[in-house]
């Protein structure tokens, strides 16, 4: 008897540690799947950082190139020398510096990623806001960095009473010129709202247009955008 006893409870155990077992192998691909988008977003804001560490070295070495332009300026006023010479040395350093300036500012207007990126970071920061329970306001503040020009409070109501936000097509660039680009994109929202005095979920699919500009830095940001039903 005591025999079957421990015989039943040993069984008992190995099905309960095999059930753990298959419930834990379960999450893990889930909880990969959100470490990786974590990773991808803080390598992303790191080399954003670089970027920005980049570009002030870059602008320090034009304010140095101008204060020696106008150094070499000044003296030009107190020599006797040959002037003309003096005025093409002027000249040749203006052209230099204005070529100096026209590189960096290309550099910074130029993003070093698609710009369909912004948007899909966008994207994300809106679904975790959806999903994640009492994060909300932290990431509708992160999504309004990708979309400074939108009132933080507006976007917020956009998202305050949604139950899933989905991304049916991912967001693609239709056109890109200098530091403007275009993205579309189409997504599903699904928003639950009070109809007869019960909650009734209301889904809608939009078709978006994102105008987008590079700001200083050489980054990407949402400035407008254009929805359709």
């Amino acid at each position: 008897m005591n025999n079957s006893i421990k015989i039943i409870i040993l069984i008992s155990s190995i099905f309960w540690f095999a059930g753990c077992t298959k419930k834990s192998e379960e999450n893990k691909p889930t909880i990969q799947v959100l470490a990786d988008k974590e990773k991808e977003l803080n390598d992303r804001e790191a080399r954003v950082k670089l970027k920005e560490v980049e570009l002030e070295e870059r602008e320090k070495k034009i304010v140095m190139l101008e204060n020696g332009i106008t150094r070499d300026t000044s003296s030009t006023k107190k020599q006797t020398t040959d002037t003309s010479k003096m005025t093409k040395k002027d000249s040749v350093k203006a052209n230099d510096k204005k070529q100096t300036k026209k590189e960096i500012q290309s550099e910074i207007t130029k993003k070093f990623e698609n710009p369909s990126t912004t948007v899909k970071d966008y994207y994300e920061y809106i679904k975790r806001g959806i999903t994640e329970t009492g994060n909300f306001d932290a990431n509708m503040k992160k999504a309004n960095k990708y979309f400074p020009s939108r009132s933080g409070e507006k976007l917020k109501s956009s998202y305050r009473n949604a139950k899933s936000f989905t991304i049916l097509e991912e967001p693609k660039v239709l056109s890109q010129k200098d530091d403007n680009a275009t993205v579309v994109a189409k997504v599903q929202q699904v928003n639950v709202v009070k109809k007869d005095g019960t909650d009734t979920e209301v889904t809608k699919t939009y078709t978006v247009t994102y105008n987008l500009k590079a700001n200083k830095d050489g980054q990407w940001v949402i400035v407008s955008n254009v929805v359709k039903e």
